[in-house]
């Protein structure tokens, strides 16, 4: 239904977002979390992967458990400092939310005067 540049569009934006995305994050974590493991680093350092208008992020698992604002035994964290679920919420869905609902109706409208004048 969408045209190939269309989606050549959809995936650069989206490799931007996702590159942007763990930018933001690599900054976070050199500046917090730098003198632990090296592994939150080393899965950063990476880039957004886009196939087919899909994203994909390796992460490390445990990037979801240093999110969080209580430890495991449920006191309250001395430092907390957020690196996934503003973030990835933030810059993947709400932006690219924000972008696929101004261009798709354009691209439909524009599919379907095409349509219309090849028609005739």
């Amino acid at each position: 239904m969408f045209t190939d540049q269309f989606k050549h569009e959809i995936n650069s934006y989206l490799k931007r977002q996702g590159d942007r995305l763990l930018e933001t994050q690599r900054g976070i974590a050199q500046a917090t979390y730098r003198s632990r493991s090296g592994q939150l680093m080393n899965s950063l350092n990476g880039s957004a992967t886009v196939t087919d208008c899909k994203v994909d992020i390796p992460y490390p698992v445990h990037i979801r458990f240093l999110d969080m604002k209580k430890t495991r035994t449920g006191k309250k964290k001395k430092r907390y400092f957020p690196i996934y679920n503003k973030y990835v919420y933030g810059y993947l869905k709400s932006d690219i939310w924000r972008m696929l609902n101004a261009a798709i109706p354009k691209q439909m409208i524009k599919i379907i005067e095409e349509t219309i004048k090849s028609v005739k």
